[in-house]
């Protein structure tokens, strides 16, 4: 019984010392694009649902005045990934719209 409690205890300490997943992600409106956070926040991946094309907004902690834009122009349910850098603090999904505002969520963090 004292091996399984102290088993159990290292377990917590570990637990309580690891990093948590949080990945920051938002849907355009009607679901038409994904976007997600991955590799602790620090790259951000784009899938279009439809065959419309879309657009993610974010922020990185090392530019935080700067927006960065990734396109998705593929096909219904293609991927599109950024390069990595500096973690995102806060990015929204759009559809694209041809000559008009496009479609976006609100920014989530």
């Amino acid at each position: 019984m004292k091996k399984w409690i102290a088993g159990t205890v290292l377990t917590g300490v570990a637990l309580l010392g690891a990093s948590p997943a949080f990945a920051l992600s938002a849907w355009s409106p009607s679901a038409k694009a994904y976007a997600e956070t991955f590799s602790r926040d620090t790259a951000v991946s784009l899938t279009i649902k439809t065959s419309q094309k879309a657009h993610t907004d974010y922020y990185r902690e090392t530019d935080p005045s700067d927006p960065y834009h990734l396109w998705n122009k593929g096909a219904k349910g293609s991927t599109t990934t950024s390069g990595y850098g500096g973690k995102i603090t806060q990015l929204r999904a759009c559809n694209w719209i041809p000559d008009n505002d496009d479609e976006c969520s609100r920014y989530y963090r």
